[in-house]
């Protein structure tokens, strides 16, 4: 391995996490603290579900980051393996698949390649048209399972 790229893996961890990741669990554990410390936590806990979200798009962030790294690094160094405690990455090759450059050449010289499609409903048309007329034959109007939605006020 590289000692030079070693160092730049290192550089990108480093600022992942100084930039995103220590910031993330920060704030995570500043919402923990005040949801342990509430009178009433509720309040707290929908800061809290947001700083876990949060963290969860910067530690995946980071991750994709660490790996695009790693993958240019064995890129060029020439290894098509790296194993770390019980895990390993490895460099794949590109699947292959027919890339369609002129669609009705194809399609006149193998139709046969081409399967129909079923009819697919449009369920946002058909609820607007409930909506509005009240019955539709063959269908009834219904209300999903209640959910939690959590969103910046």
């Amino acid at each position: 391995m590289s000692e030079a790229l070693t160092k730049d893996l290192r550089d990108v961890a480093n600022a992942q996490y100084a930039q995103f990741i220590k910031p993330a669990v920060k704030a995570f554990n500043d919402a923990l603290e005040l949801v342990r410390s509430a009178n009433d936590p509720d309040g707290p806990t929908v800061d809290l579900i947001d700083a876990a979200e949060q963290a969860e798009k910067q530690f995946k962030a980071a991750a994709g980051s660490l790996r695009a790294a790693l993958f240019a690094e064995m890129q060029t160094t020439g290894q098509f393996e790296v194993e770390g405690n019980g895990i390993a990455a490895s460099l794949r090759a590109g699947s292959t698949s027919g890339e369609v450059t002129d669609e009705k050449a194809l399609k006149a010289a193998h139709p046969d390649l081409y399967i129909p499609q079923p009819d697919k409903l449009d369920k946002a048309r058909l609820t607007k048209m409930l909506k509005a007329i009240g019955s539709v034959p063959g269908v009834k109007l219904s209300t999903g399972a209640p959910s939690l939605a959590i969103r910046k006020v």
